[in-house]
């Protein structure tokens, strides 16, 4: 793990979010972690969530376990925002954002797509 991913992984989830929201905003991709059956996906409680990362470095970290055959895939961004999002409200699966050694940031839907939206709007 670089300093980066360290130093990142331990910020407090307001930063962590803004965090990936810039890098999201400068690389125009999300990551999430795939297999041959499909995308990742968590089942914490009575609800799935699809966890996403800033970068591969992110994602790879959380290559183990149930996840262990799994391997890092970005999104394009532009795929996300207009495809992905929409559908993962219409089915109602959860955004995880960063998630790392049991928590996440669950972010709602549309705040997700109007906090990338305003940050694209700065480029």
């Amino acid at each position: 793990m670089t300093k980066e991913a360290e130093h990142v992984l331990k910020l407090d989830n307001r930063k962590k979010y803004t965090y990936f929201i810039h890098k999201i905003a400068d690389y125009t991709e999300v990551w999430s972690l795939v297999d041959a059956d499909g995308w990742a996906e968590l089942e914490l409680g009575e609800k799935s969530y699809f966890p996403v990362w800033a970068k591969k470095e992110h994602s790879d970290l959380c290559r183990s376990d149930e996840w262990q055959d799994y391997h890092s895939e970005a999104i394009d961004l532009d795929d996300f925002l207009e495809e992905w999002i929409p559908r993962l409200k219409r089915e109602g699966v959860r955004i995880t954002v960063m998630w790392s050694e049991g928590s996440g940031i669950d972010v709602d839907w549309d705040d997700l797509l109007r906090d990338i939206t305003i940050e694209l709007e700065k480029y």
